[in-house]
């Protein structure tokens, strides 16, 4: 009985300390979500980041009969791997698709589907965890949209999970999906 209670004690104590750490991390002024992560080039320039209410019908600043959005949406808590995906994906189609990032035919989003505004995201596009979702928009109507589950797998070779994104966001703007 007494080892049940020891046990019992270490264990919450665990937990409190986890807990507490997770807390600490996340509010101390070191490296947060804005800060650069080491071997990870910051994205520069055309792409704006939003992390306030998105959207649902691919309206952006500029009108377009067809354009494709690249949404990437992620979770309040950020690991250096989901941190890591967001910047390869956003340069991937800012060094290849510039112009038609200028012309509105590609928009980029970050969207913090914590947020009460984002939430229908999760089911709208079946979203498990950070993700890489393409969606393919004619006028105010979505056509189809594609979840690149493989950035997950490729996260570790960046020149390989860039083109993947490349391939993808390509066969949908030249091809119309």
């Amino acid at each position: 009985m007494k080892t049940e209670r020891v046990l019992s004690a270490v264990l919450v104590l665990f937990v409190v300390a986890s807990v507490g750490y997770l807390v600490v991390s996340e509010s101390s002024p070191g490296r947060g979500a804005d800060q650069p992560l080491p071997g990870v080039s910051q994205p520069q320039g055309q792409a704006r980041v939003l992390e306030v209410e998105v959207p649902d019908a691919g309206r952006g600043e500029k009108e377009v009969a067809h354009k494709l959005v690249a949404y990437y949406f992620h979770r309040q808590a950020r690991c250096r791997t989901c941190l890591a995906m967001e910047a390869y994906a956003r340069e991937a189609l800012e060094g290849a698709f510039s112009d038609a990032m200028q012309s509105g035919e590609l928009e980029w989003h970050a969207v913090n589907v914590d947020r009460p505004e984002n939430e229908h995201f999760v089911r709208d596009y079946s979203l498990t965890s950070s993700a890489l979702v393409l969606v393919d928009w004619a006028g105010d109507e979505r056509r189809e949209w594609r979840n690149l589950k493989n950035i997950w797998h490729l996260v570790g070779d960046e020149r390989a999970f860039k083109a993947y994104v490349e391939a993808e966001a390509r066969a949908y703007l030249e091809n119309g999906s």
